[in-house]
């Protein structure tokens, strides 16, 4: 019934009212055929939020993504996968944390996105008020957790569940934004299929 319900409600795509305003700049979202990042410019971030993800000097884009804190930090590859990570992360309410990884460059595989300005802010305070932040306001670093030099996490509001995964928090973020997407996708081919159907040329 649960993959029955995530294929049909995948597929079938909300209908926002188009924004009164011009999309003339690109987010982008990427997968790795079990989770979504949504991917921002960093130019587009708000400045003093940049400054407080170790940024380098060459750094133009910043995925982001919210998941299950366990498969997060215990599987950095999915030969890594335990049957208890997994079940633990579907079954029960756990623990989440962000995943912040910087570019240099659009990678190829990357969906492109064209939003507006007032969209642009909508996404960016999804993204950041998704980040616990400590009393000064600064996201809460997960010391020595990331995968490579690149890349950090950071502890975040919100439980990780069979119902509310990675992915639906990128899709809620896109209907935030009116931007089309699945009315819900536990699983990442009903939101690639939307943005891949409106992707600019």
């Amino acid at each position: 019934m649960y993959l029955g319900l995530a294929a049909l409600f995948s597929y079938w795509g909300t209908n926002p009212e188009k924004p009164d305003c011009v999309a003339d700049q690109m987010v982008y979202i990427s997968s790795n055929g079990m989770h979504i990042d949504l991917i921002m410019p960093s130019a587009a971030l708000p400045p003093s939020f940049v400054q407080q993800l170790s940024p380098k000097s060459t750094t133009k884009y910043y995925a982001i993504g919210w998941g299950d804190k366990g498969f997060y930090l215990d599987t950095s590859t999915w030969a890594e996968l335990k049957v208890s990570t997994a079940i633990n992360a579907m079954l029960f309410k756990s623990p989440t944390a962000m995943h912040v990884t910087q570019f240099k460059k659009v990678q190829s595989h990357w969906i492109p996105i064209a939003v507006c300005p007032e969209q642009i802010d909508i996404l960016n305070k999804h993204i950041t008020s998704t980040f616990e932040t400590d009393a000064s306001g600064h996201p809460i670093e997960i010391m020595e957790a990331g995968y490579t030099p690149d890349d950090r996490f950071y502890e975040a509001h919100g439980n990780y569940t069979g119902i509310k995964t990675c992915n639906i928090w990128v899709s809620q973020g896109l209907k935030k934004a009116s931007i089309k997407t699945s009315r819900w996708s536990p699983f990442v081919f009903g939101i690639l299929h939307h943005a891949e159907k409106q992707a600019p040329e």
